[in-house]
């Protein structure tokens, strides 16, 4: 059977039921071509109000407020302009966190969720039963999303997270008062390119998704990326592996023997970012690793 077109007319002032903000939204939506509006239209409600996709139907009755009204039309506007989801909404869910999200930042993936907890595996594995694994390095942390992560699962005693952009550690100090509840180690956020701020510590582990795509190839990257996600995140030289080679080398000087380092690649340049291990000194034990569709995604290895 059929939905009925909708004939919603805009809500005019104060509090609506959740049923006639998504029927508003859903027309608002449909011009821009996205593809099922009254889905999308219901998510938008759901990440704004913080709860599951599944709730604003099965509560279409409640009413919410005008601010969330218009933070709903606010993010129609930009879904309709080709805003990612995250960034229209103002947030994403990474692992155990809800974290704000805005231009400023990239906006975390799935992959990296695999990343994070592939580092705490081997965390465990290296120091098992111990109360302390000592410090963890998040290089280039963007919203904060693996620095945060490793300091409410792990058993850290602190995590340092550098970057580049003082833009994107505003954004990670929001994400860190955001979660202060949920960490169980102090988070310190220092501003400089990749590993230049971290000369007078040791790390147990050092953790980075670096920026990995060639400037070459940015013309190729959805819109999505292209347009809105910050360059300095997403862009690299040398063919994409500048950002990624200099982690490596500086990952000698700041890592503990035994120390875990864990970096988010380029399935394209997997193999090369391994054989760059293999070929240092300072690395054993390098090994590629699979993100949930099968790709190689990350390259671990221990400090010698």
């Amino acid at each position: 059977m059929n939905r009925p077109e909708l004939q919603s007319q805009p809500i005019q002032s104060g509090d609506a039921s959740i049923l006639a903000v998504v029927e508003e939204l859903t027309v608002s939506l449909r011009p821009a071509g996205i593809t099922d509006p009254r889905r999308v239209a219901i998510d938008v409600v759901a990440a704004l109000l913080g709860v599951p996709r599944t709730w604003p139907m099965l509560n279409r009755d409640v009413t919410v407020d005008t601010a969330i009204v218009t933070s709903a039309r606010s993010a129609v506007r930009m879904l309709g302009a080709g805003a990612p989801f995250a960034y229209a909404v103002g947030s994403v869910c990474f692992r155990h966190l809800n974290l704000f999200v805005d231009q400023r930042v990239l906006i975390p993936r799935p992959e990296t969720e695999v990343l994070v907890g592939e580092v705490l595996e081997r965390m465990e594995a290296m120091r098992p039963g111990s109360a302390s694994w000592g410090t963890a390095l998040d290089v280039g942390t963007g919203s904060g999303a693996i620095a945060l992560s490793l300091a409410s699962e792990g058993r850290f005693d602190r995590v340092i997270a550098t970057d580049a952009s003082l833009d994107a550690l505003d954004v990670a100090r929001i994400n860190a008062s955001r979660s202060a509840a949920m960490l169980n180690a102090e988070v310190e956020f220092r501003h400089g390119s990749l590993l230049s701020p971290v000369r007078d510590v040791k790390v147990t582990a050092l953790v980075s998704n670096p920026p990995y795509i060639a400037y070459s190839e940015a013309e190729t990257l959805p819109a999505s990326v292209r347009d809105w996600e910050p360059p300095i995140a997403v862009l690299s030289a040398q063919n994409g592996i500048a950002a990624t080679a200099a982690i490596l080398r500086g990952g000698v000087r700041v890592l503990e023997s035994g120390g875990v380092i864990g970096l988010e690649v380029d399935e394209r340049r997997a193999s090369l970012v391994a054989e760059l291990m293999m070929g240092h000194p300072g690395y054993t034990g390098v090994g590629v690793g699979l993100d949930l569709t099968g790709r190689e995604r990350f390259v671990f290895a221990s400090r010698r």
